[in-house]
């Protein structure tokens, strides 16, 4: 066994259709295999080990919780899936179709009545299944942008109290933040740098934004909330940074908002692009376009305009 070869995390996230994210969610959380380790601290993964997670992801589609199956053994997952499929309709044995158990209609009800039974780990657990079920841009297009706005629209409308708001937006940040940091940083790569501007609180579209950009090939450096032009012109310039990426999400209506982005404008240094989202942004489009920033409307606008400005800066 001592000879037997051992695969990388991303070569198994290839082999099983697990993202490295979940892979290290659910060794983290779950105990579901324990990897060796390099003289480096890199992981390497035995063929049981891939054949665990294989079947644990094939258990995620049918609905399973994961931490209720992390001590089975090989074996005992096999029977149990065994059993499942073998009820299944002919359709759904094959598990290629997400929609055809759990719709994304359905995640967001889920996450939604656990945000008001207010069950964080709950909530987490189905945010991570459904990372293992969907792509990164259906994940965070579908499920986690929705489940932002639905939230804060339930609390503006009395709906549910402040204290479901902020559970629901801890959970998302932790959730959104492990994601970010799954992403292997390559210093090589252009440096993205994401915040929110002063006076700008919600720091979730912030979030949203690194990792789409992190899925895309930058290095992203993200700096949370509130963050005042001096500081972000002060990061750009230390660590020559290509984009700066803003969430302006609530209030719409910051008189003092307009000065600091033209702030940011003349602090950053010549050629750096900014780019600007957020349920907000279209109550600055005059001072977002005084300052020559990229507004986007969604996740794939953003990834084009990273790939745009990464062709002409490096092409």
């Amino acid at each position: 066994m001592s000879s037997e070869y051992k695969y990388p995390i991303k070569v198994v996230s290839q082999m099983t259709g697990l993202s490295v994210h979940v892979i290290r969610a659910w060794e983290k959380r779950y105990n579901v295999v324990e990897p060796d380790r390099t003289d480096t601290n890199r992981r390497l993964y035995s063929e049981e080990d891939i054949e665990k997670l294989r079947l644990l992801n094939d258990a995620s589609h049918l609905g399973h919780n994961i931490g209720s199956l992390a001590a089975l053994s090989l074996s005992e997952l096999k029977n149990l899936l065994a059993k499942e499929r073998s009820n299944l309709p002919e359709t759904k044995v094959g598990l290629n179709s997400f929609s055809s158990i759990n719709t994304v209609e359905e995640i967001l009800t889920e996450c939604i009545e656990t945000v008001k039974d207010y069950d964080a780990k709950k909530l987490e657990s189905i945010l991570l299944n459904a990372s293992a079920k969907l792509t990164q841009p259906v994940l965070i297009e579908e499920v986690v942008i929705p489940l932002v706005y639905k939230i804060g629209d339930m609390w503006h409308e009395g709906e549910i109290r402040v204290a479901n708001e902020h559970l629901a937006s801890s959970v998302i940040r932790s959730f959104l933040f492990n994601l970010l940091e799954s992403y292997p940083s390559n210093n090589s790569a252009p440096v993205l740098i994401s915040a929110t501007p002063r006076g700008q609180e919600h720091e979730l579209g912030a979030l949203i934004a690194g990792v789409v950009a992190a899925a895309s090939g930058w290095k992203v450096v993200y700096l949370g909330a509130n963050l005042p032009a001096e500081e972000v012109g002060a990061v750009v310039s230390y660590l020559n940074a290509k984009v700066v990426a803003i969430s302006l999400v609530y209030p719409s209506d910051d008189p003092s908002l307009p000065k600091e982005l033209k702030k940011l404008k003349q602090i950053l240094p010549p050629g750096v692009s900014i780019i600007a989202g957020g349920r907000a942004a279209d109550g600055y489009l005059n001072s977002l376009d005084e300052i020559g920033a990229l507004v986007v409307k969604n996740t794939k606008q953003l990834r084009l305009e990273l790939d745009t400005i990464r062709q002409n800066k490096y092409n």
